[in-house]
């Protein structure tokens, strides 16, 4: 699905590896079961409403460590990022202090306003080593400006250079707004933009405006998964069979749907019958969306769903492993059920040996 990519073909980049395999081992699964496709962020409560254009690629870069919330759950995809910060993100992606490092590439010393010692100080003399950045003429850096779109796009175009999949440049004639990109980053900007990396707003690139954090995760996920297009050029296919999936408590990023149908929508909550993972790829078999509307009570170990499709109510003992899922907003595990008797909503159960191994529920 996407080639590994080296530092000048040098250094092997683990952070790439775990962008690109972000789901913990598993054995394969061959039950049927349910699904939940959320259509939100997993760990970020701000990343929802607004947002689907960014969201599976926020939570698939937080799974990989390269990008991270500021606390309390929250990510603020719509605020600015500083100049250090991207940095930061872009050797999480690619590795180029552990290239330093390891002697790859010779140090160049750091920029006069990055004191040693800070949190991104070795990523920006990492970047200054590779010529990512060049900082100005009185050898500063700025690291705490507001990075801007143009800005960042120098600095990915630059790094894609370093690596064995370098792009060549686009045109922006669709662009409104394309004189306003400067000289020094139009060649940055066409590349990222006839590369599928950059697709503008509203036929603009608002190139002078802040970068988001939400946009910046974008750049950094589709400028990851380059591969071969059709035409034999190097760039970024969005495809529609690639979705992220929550089983019980854990998320999986990254997933090809083997079945895909695209007169289906792929939402929600969904049967599987299949799920495997071969040469670092994730694969689902899904079926169908699960529409059920029912309560299920909790009393002594016992579940009893109230189930319309039934006559009168089921009890089905829960099991060990039953995980309590809150999909009302951000996905995340709650504690069991902790009063006896207590009434949840839109229950939708995985049923296993006659045994609840997880069950989905808001609280009434």
């Amino acid at each position: 699905m996407t080639r590994a990519r080296k530092l000048f073909a040098a250094v092997l980049l683990a952070a790439v590896a775990a962008a690109n395999v972000v789901t913990t081992a598993f054995a394969a699964d061959a039950t049927e079961t349910y699904a939940y496709l959320p259509d939100h962020s997993v760990y970020f409560y701000d990343v929802a409403e607004g947002y689907a254009w960014a969201h599976r690629e926020i939570d698939t870069l937080a799974g990989a460590g390269i990008i991270q919330g500021k606390g309390n759950h929250l990510f603020y995809p719509g605020d600015a990022i500083s100049r250090a910060d991207f940095i930061v993100m872009l050797d999480r992606t690619y590795g180029m202090s552990k290239a330093v490092e390891n002697g790859v590439v010779a140090a160049q010393g750091t920029f006069a306003d990055v004191p040693n010692g800070t949190y991104y100080s070795d990523a920006v003399a990492a970047a200054k080593a590779f010529g990512i950045a060049t900082g100005t003429s009185g050898n500063l850096f700025q690291p705490k400006e507001n990075i801007t779109r143009q800005d960042a796009m120098v600095f990915l175009k630059r790094t894609l250079d370093c690596t064995a999949q370098p792009i060549q440049g686009g045109s922006l004639s669709g662009f409104s707004d394309a004189a306003q990109v400067k000289d020094y980053a139009r060649e940055a900007v066409s590349a990222l933009v006839g590369a599928g990396v950059v697709n503008g707003s509203e036929n603009r690139l608002n190139p002078l405006a802040n970068v988001t954090r939400a946009e910046i995760a974008v750049m950094l996920y589709r400028a990851n998964r380059m591969d071969e297009r059709t035409d034999g050029s190097i760039g970024y296919e969005g495809r529609g069979d690639l979705v992220n999936v929550c089983i019980g408590s854990q998320q999986y990023c990254d997933v090809i749907v083997e079945n895909y149908d695209p007169a289906m929508h792929y939402g929600e909550l969904m049967r599987y019958s299949g799920l495997r993972q071969q040469g670092g790829i994730t694969y689902i078999t899904l079926e169908y969306n699960q529409e059920i509307d029912r309560t299920v009570t909790y009393e002594n170990g016992m579940f009893t769903f109230t189930d319309p499709d039934a006559d009168g109510t089921v009890t089905i003992p829960a099991a060990a492993d039953c995980a309590a899922i809150d999909v009302s907003g951000r996905y995340h595990q709650i504690a069991q059920p902790v009063s006896t008797g207590d009434t949840y909503n839109y229950c939708y159960p995985s049923v296993e040996n006659g045994e609840v191994t997880v069950i989905y529920y808001t609280k009434a």
